[in-house]
């Protein structure tokens, strides 16, 4: 019996202290993502589509995901408001390191300024999946480009 207990104890130990180290891993930093205008196109119907690059400048794989288009608003105490137009773009792509991807996305109207918003993670290895599995949730970063003119 007391070599049970000694085993128990070693592997309870052992159990705690890879929990600690998991506790103990430092996130992974802000990932660096490059967001540029290529240009503009039409789409079949006519309707103005900016076509746009993301970039990851990261060392490490990231998910880039849910673009959406940010217009000025000065009204509004954050000085942007949501563009909302009723085609959300469900692109996401997941990039390595250097690798980059594109879409188009329709460009919002009437606007002079506006940019685009992204969440971007990379919490990617066993210590982060742990620890996100404790959390019950994966917390992205939001990531946005510079303001873009609309050349009509």
């Amino acid at each position: 019996m007391p070599k049970v207990r000694i085993v128990l104890r070693i592997l309870a130990l052992t159990i705690v202290a890879f929990l600690a180290w998991v506790a103990l891993q430092p996130p992974p930093g802000r990932p660096n993502v490059s967001i540029k205008l290529l240009g503009y196109t039409n789409d079949t119907s006519g309707i103005r589509l900016a076509m746009i690059a993301v970039t990851n400048q990261s060392d490490s794989k990231i998910v880039v995901y849910m673009p959406r288009i940010l217009i000025q608003s000065p009204a509004d105490p954050r000085g942007f408001a949501y563009y909302d137009s009723h085609n959300l773009t469900q692109w996401h792509s997941e990039l390595g390191a250097g690798e980059s991807g594109s879409f188009t996305i329709p460009q919002p109207t009437n606007q002079s300024l506006w940019k685009l918003s992204f969440y971007v993670y990379n919490d990617f290895g066993v210590p982060q999946i742990l620890k996100r599995f404790a959390a019950g949730r994966r917390m992205p970063y939001e990531i946005a480009s510079e303001w873009i003119g609309s050349d009509k």
